[in-house]
């Protein structure tokens, strides 16, 4: 075997582009010189190499041809390609080519056909009984079932390859399955084992020597960051991927970072960096690919150009749903409904959102959509109201409670914690719940950040006032321990004498309070975002707390006058039908109100049918016995 020939098979692509360059004459020395070429991300060059050893009749360069014309975005003409190749071909080399072949249709939008060729593929392979190129082609398929829909089988056949791919002399499969099982864990909001599978990538990515790994692997981290919230780690990401894009020339990974570069720029009101961002992508708008037209969508809504959001992201919608993507459609579709609802073409917006919700109920997923549910909190508000939609809202409602309003973006160095308290207590850092000992942790912790400025004798008679002084005392300084321990040390700070400090939250701390976000939304006439945050009573496991109980009814109150304030209102306008729905709506949180149960019963005897007023009848009939 030649010197060229073992660096090949040991996976060390530049040193066979070194010796290769300006050097190779035969078939097999240009597709030698190709496939390294694709592997170290040069693209162009490899097309050219490439082209050569298919010319020159050698089969593993005209396969690898047509991949590097997929990667180059030309799906249509890597498809025709390698229809035109796959007579002549057999073996090993026909599987890869009908692998190409599949994913290039599959791209081009022709899902059906692709997804069945590389079924064949996979097929032949495991007939073959070569686990490792098995398992290659069943990362196709997986990509392919998770943008179909299927994450669960997308999700099995990934945990299989990842078990069989080595990481060497050829890490770039084994990479290829982790960064697709990162994307499942990331789009399911299992973020702890995303990290942990992101962690196991990087290690992989040191045996490798690719950019174009590399950058792949930064798009499934930057998503991460995003979903977590920590922007200015996000845009570095962002900002250090796009030139690297750009050098590789690879189409899908450019049009990722420039639809996310441009979509970010728009959220923090840099409209016009946005449109310069999406017009550098370098082909016109004629031809762009969906997702820079749905990034074009959402900035023109969010700079207040409805209109022209409407059209780009019904352009969007359409090329997207011919494709079969359904969560790029869901996020395209929820951003027409609110384009739409600010231009009140209330048919668009019920035929837009019905798609949306319909697809996230299937897919059952909402972690990647977080940030657009909170953005658009306006048109859930508009839904769980409307009658055609509200059916389809109704499902969703109990899962939508973490929505506390627009993103926002911590500066460099804020600790940012998310802390529950309605209906149960909870404290997320990162994404991730952090769990305390003490059950009064959690409750210290809301105290200081709704009432500043207290002694710790002050704190402990509002919050456990059962406890004498001594014990009350050792108990609230386990409790400061514990928050400092768990969430760090400047999570809390004192001011004044040593014998009975103030406590503040620390300077460099900001929490994200439920409770805040309910009295927002309240206070904004945002239903929606209202009632998914609402899932039970303030604090319900601290007892004999007058302070906790007050906090309690407030919330109970505001809720609740807010739902018969719109009652009243729409009971007015003779909308019986969303009488009935906020009624429905009340009765989840206080479902003994007979003056409601009764309002529920008269106005759905205007229109409902007869098991739908027994039911209410029986409903209130039951409260009186």
């Amino acid at each position: 075997m030649s010197d060229v020939e073992e660096k090949f098979e040991a996976g060390q692509y530049e040193g066979v582009v070194t010796l290769l360059s300006g050097r190779a004459r035969t078939a097999r020395e240009h597709s030698l010189l190709g496939i390294s070429l694709l592997n170290t991300g040069r693209l162009e060059e490899a097309e050219l190499a490439l082209t050569k050893a298919s010319l020159l009749g050698d089969p593993e360069g005209q396969v690898e041809l047509g991949n590097v014309l997929r990667l180059l975005g030309r799906f249509e003409e890597a498809a025709s390609h390698l229809q035109t190749m796959a007579p002549g071909l057999s073996g090993e080399v026909l599987l890869r080519c009908l692998r190409w072949w599949g994913v290039a249709e599959f791209q081009a939008g022709q899902t059906a056909e692709g997804l069945r060729r590389v079924e064949r593929a996979w097929h032949g392979y495991v007939a073959l009984g070569n686990e490792e190129w098995t398992a290659r082609v069943t990362v196709s398929l997986a990509q392919m079932y998770t943008l179909l829909g299927n994450p669960r089988r997308a999700k099995l056949l990934l945990s299989e390859a990842v078990g069989v791919l080595p990481t060497l002399p050829d890490p770039a499969p084994r990479l290829s399955a982790l960064r697709n099982l990162l994307e499942l864990q990331i789009a399911h909001g299992e973020f702890a084992e995303a990290r942990e599978t992101l962690w196991e990538a990087k290690r992989t990515l040191k045996q490798a020597d690719s950019p174009r790994l590399r950058a792949l692997l930064m798009t499934s981290e930057a998503e991460l960051l995003r979903l977590n919230g920590d922007y200015p780690t996000y845009i570095h990401v962002l900002e250090e991927l796009r030139p690297l894009a750009e050098s590789l020339q690879d189409h899908n990974l450019r049009v990722w970072v420039v639809s996310r570069l441009a979509e970010h720029q728009s959220l923090v009101g840099q409209h016009g960096r946005a449109v310069d961002t999406l017009l550098g992508f370098g082909s016109v708008p004629a031809e762009w690919p969906a997702e820079l037209w749905a990034t074009s969508g959402v900035v023109a809504r969010r700079r207040g150009d409805p209109a022209s959001a409407v059209a780009d992201l019904e352009r969007a919608a359409q090329m997207f749903r011919e494709a079969g993507t359904s969560p790029e459609l869901v996020r395209v579709q929820l951003h027409h409904a609110a384009a739409a609802l600010q231009l009140r073409q209330e048919a668009t917006v019920a035929s837009a959102l019905k798609e949306a919700l319909t697809h996230m109920l299937r897919l059952r997923q909402l972690g990647e959509f977080r940030p657009d549910l909170e953005e658009l909190s306006e048109l859930l508000h508009y839904a769980v109201l409307e009658p055609e939609i509200a059916p389809y809202m109704e499902p969703l409602l109990d899962r939508l409670a973490h929505l506390a309003g627009a993103p926002t973006l911590p500066e460099d160095g804020v600790i940012t914690v998310q802390v529950q308290t309605l209906g149960r207590q909870a404290v997320h850092k990162d994404g991730e719940e952090v769990r305390f000992t003490y059950g009064g942790t959690v409750p210290l912790l809301v105290y200081i950040t709704l009432s500043p400025g207290r002694t710790r004798a002050e704190m402990q008679l509002d919050l456990f006032p059962e406890k004498d002084p001594k014990s009350g005392a050792a108990y609230m300084r386990q409790c400061l321990k514990e928050l400092r321990d768990r969430l760090g040390a400047q999570i809390v700070r004192f001011e004044g004498p040593h014998q009975a400090p103030r406590y503040f939250l620390g300077r460099d701390v900001h929490v994200d309070l439920d409770l805040h976000a309910l009295r927002e939304a309240l206070a904004r006439r945002e239903t929606a975002r209202a009632l998914a945050l609402y899932r039970g009573p303030f604090l319900p496991d601290l007892e004999d707390s007058e302070w906790a109980e007050g906090l309690r009814d407030e919330a109970l109150l505001a809720l609740t006058l807010e739902l018969r304030r719109q009652m009243e209102r729409v009971q007015a306008e003779g909308d019986h039908r969303r009488v009935v729905l906020l009624a429905n709506q009340y009765l989840r949180i206080d479902p003994f109100e007979s003056e409601v149960l009764e309002l529920r019963l008269r106005a759905a005897e205007t229109f409902a049918p007869p098991h739908e007023l027994a039911k209410y009848t029986a409903d209130l009939r039951r409260l009186f016995n």
